[in-house]
């Protein structure tokens, strides 16, 4: 394939990811990181055609080549610069440091002509283009691990497989009889490279706004705990010994409404959901069931562990104080808890948390009382409640 080819290939990839990063910054708003990559990918492909242009474009060939090189090298800072920002979803000022290499290396071509040495000048461009590269790659790589979305993979991986094309490069130009691919083959399988990373940066953009409402629609958008829907769909298909059900219901909620407002209410069901939330184990599916209702599924327990957390969580919203228009009020919360037994159902199990939890209302409210059954009659288990209460 001959040179001219070759750079119109290598400038219509860096022009058709600017236009790709370009649209999908206007669709979906300001996402971090995206605009500085169109703008990286648009000086890029500015280099790639200088580079491919001669004397009629009325400027020498010493002020080409030092414009196709500057442009070229703060591209590709630039474009560290953009994937930083994309990798960490926000956009900050120390995200900007990569741009220090490109800026050093056009500084210098400014002042000394080295530049004009074609082989010096590929590989200095290509070492730039390698450091910055690496760079990218592990950011991308490294905060796989805040985010686990497969698009992070495929980007990390064309970005290190660039790496190692950009540095190949320069080893050819180096040792040009002891390299391992010629440049030439180098060069053109960095435009593929270049195509994969506009591509993997888009699908991760697209995963991002998927992922993002799958969270919104399993999210309760008052309290950001689960909702009734994801708290049902996480729950195991069967169920088995150390199984149970805590529901949790905070007590005289209606009078909060009624004497303070259903906004001074919407507090109250924020610090209960969290002082929920915090005093549960990982390995618990929690969500709020609408109203003032928590239900609670958890996995490895026995009477007195599962009676033990629930008595857990009331004390701790108990301690809860909030003041609503210079008057203090205390939180309670009941609760029923209920364990698998075998020849239930889960709905069978969430029944048996429901009758612990209305005995527990009955009974006096701030308490905590355990289902457990001891028999069964026409399919219908005798009850024994065991019941805790602030003394």
């Amino acid at each position: 394939m001959d040179l001219a080819t070759v750079l119109l290939l290598h400038k219509s990839s860096f022009i058709v990811g600017a236009i790709c990063f370009f649209y999908v910054r206007w669709r979906s708003g300001a996402t971090p990181g995206l605009g500085v990559l169109a703008v990286g990918f648009s000086l890029l492909a500015i280099a790639s055609t200088l580079a491919g242009l001669d004397e009629r474009l009325h400027m020498s060939n010493d002020a080409r080549t030092f414009w196709s090189f500057s442009l070229g090298a703060n591209g590709y800072g630039l474009m560290a610069v953009g994937l930083f920002g994309l990798s960490r979803r926000h956009s900050s000022l120390r995200d900007w440091w990569p741009l220090l290499l490109p800026v050093v290396l056009t500084l210098s071509a400014a002042i000394t002509p080295w530049y004009l040495d074609k082989g010096l000048r590929a590989s200095v461009f290509n070492g730039n283009a390698a450091i910055l590269l690496a760079l990218s790659g592990f950011v991308i790589a490294r905060d796989f691990f805040d985010e686990r979305l497969t698009a992070r993979l495929g980007l990390s991986a064309a970005i290190f497989v660039a790496t190692s094309l950009s540095a190949l490069v320069v080893v050819g130009f180096i040792f040009p009889n002891d390299a391992p691919l010629p440049p030439r083959y180098a060069f053109f399988l960095l435009i593929i490279c270049h195509f994969a990373v506009a591509l993997f940066v888009l699908v991760l953009v697209q995963e991002r706004a998927e992922e993002k409402l799958t969270r919104l629609t399993n999210t309760d958008m008052l309290t950001g705990v689960p909702n009734r829907q994801h708290f049902f769909n996480s729950l195991p298909k069967g169920l088995g010994p150390g199984d149970a059900f805590v529901l949790i219901d905070i007590d005289f909620f209606k009078s909060v409404n009624d004497r303070f407002g259903h906004d001074k209410g919407d507090v109250v069901l924020v610090n209960v959901a969290r002082t929920i939330a915090d005093s549960i184990p990982q390995s618990s599916v929690f969500g709020r069931l609408g109203g003032e209702e928590f239900s609670l599924f958890l996995r490895g327990e026995t009477e007195a562990s599962a009676f033990a957390l629930a008595e857990q969580i009331r004390e701790a919203v108990n301690a809860l104080s909030l003041v609503f228009d210079g008057k203090q009020v205390s939180l309670t919360v009941s609760a029923g808890v209920a364990l698998w037994e075998a020849g239930l159902t889960e709905q069978d199990v969430q029944k048996r948390a429901d009758q612990a939890l209305y005995s527990a209302k009955n009974n006096g409210r701030n308490r905590v009382e355990l289902f457990t059954g001891i028999g069964l009659t026409n399919s219908t288990p005798a009850l024994e409640l065991r019941s805790a209460r602030a003394g």
